[in-house]
């Protein structure tokens, strides 16, 4: 938790501090209220409802949902669509509103969920309130939950010295995403910069992508938690193949037990053929977890050792660093 932050505020911290300061004066069932008493008095509240379900994609992830305004709505409608939002709070709040729902506490920045969808959704000024260090990266981790041709919808408000959309642009462009369309408001109307809002659709292209490479190296793995992956370290035979440099291992410490493997040596250390396998790994049947730093390239090389026959291979969702960050145990790398 942020120093000076109350506890009733500590899920709302690890947002931001803009974030924290929005929580500060809002209470979050007068929030939800207040479209409820508009919705009563007459006025059309699902305008953001309205145009993520035109496009009728098979599958939506509302990133940074809140309390589960707009993808409750989208579920009245029959769409298949998932919640996420870093904000505990704002999850409680959509679950106990729609318990039947997927809802989810994730980083946007950071998040590997195990599906990908066709448009992902951020009508609520995500951008902004986010970390500023991490819009880049948000972006970039969208793009990869995305199916190839699926859209990335977002909406936010132009700040006079604040993010711009070229920034936006420019970080969708880095991703593989191009502009389809845009407009001032969810109602479509035409856009103008002087408008100070915009809602922009961008669509993944449609070429075989690095995500898609992972995604499928990654559809034939049963990955594990860092929970998951120290309850088998205490249970099972397990042999974890730690995949960083070593200068990672020296500075930020290591798994237990764990087996330094570069990744350029992954298959030679493992398949008895190459003569130079370890004698750590016993056999096709061992179970093998490979750690990368952050779990992306250590997903590829798990999905390598299933095609040499490993079949229990597989990889730590979130790598080093979400078992890190977890409070899991990190001990010194032996001395070689």
């Amino acid at each position: 938790m942020s120093d000076g932050v109350p506890p009733d505020l500590a899920n709302a911290a690890v947002v931001s501090p803009r974030w924290v300061t929005w929580r500060e004066r809002t209470d979050i069932n007068d929030y939800d209220q207040r479209f409820e008493r508009m919705a009563a008095a007459g006025q059309h509240v699902h305008g953001e409802a309205d145009f993520i379900a035109g496009y009728a994609a098979s599958s939506i992830l509302d990133a940074g949902c809140g309390t589960g305004r707009i993808a409750i709505e989208l579920d009245r409608r029959g769409c298949d669509v998932v919640g996420v939002d870093l904000d505990a709070d704002m999850i409680a709040a959509a679950q106990r509103k729609a318990p039947h729902m997927s809802w989810a506490v994730q980083d946007l920045a950071r998040m590997q969920l195990s599906r990908r969808f066709g448009l992902v959704a951020m009508p609520g000024n995500v951008m902004l309130f986010c970390q500023p260090d991490d819009r880049r990266l948000i972006v970039h981790n969208l793009a990869q939950h995305l199916e190839p041709g699926g859209m990335l919808l977002a909406g936010f408000t132009l700040e006079p010295n604040g993010y711009t959309l070229a920034q936006w642009d420019q970080h969708c462009a880095a991703s593989g995403l191009t502009l389809l369309e845009r407009f001032s408001t969810w109602e479509r109307q035409p856009f103008a910069e002087s408008s100070g809002y915009h809602v922009s659709v961008h669509r993944r292209v449609d070429r075989f992508t690095v995500h898609d490479l992972l995604a499928e190296a990654r559809s034939g793995l049963s990955r594990l938690s860092p929970a998951q992956l120290s309850e088998a370290l205490r249970r099972d035979d397990v042999v974890v193949l730690d995949t960083r440099q070593g200068s990672d291992r020296e500075t930020d410490g290591c798994i237990e037990h764990s087996l330094h493997c570069p990744r350029t040596v992954v298959e030679w250390r493992a398949d008895p053929a190459s003569g130079y396998s370890s004698p750590a790994i016993s056999g096709f049947g061992q179970r093998i977890v490979v750690v990368c730093n952050d779990g992306y390239s250590s997903s590829l090389a798990a999905a390598t050792l299933q095609r040499l026959g490993f079949t229990h291979a597989t990889d730590l969702i979130g790598g080093f660093q979400a078992w890190s960050s977890g409070g899991f145990p990190v001990v010194r790398p032996p001395v070689a």
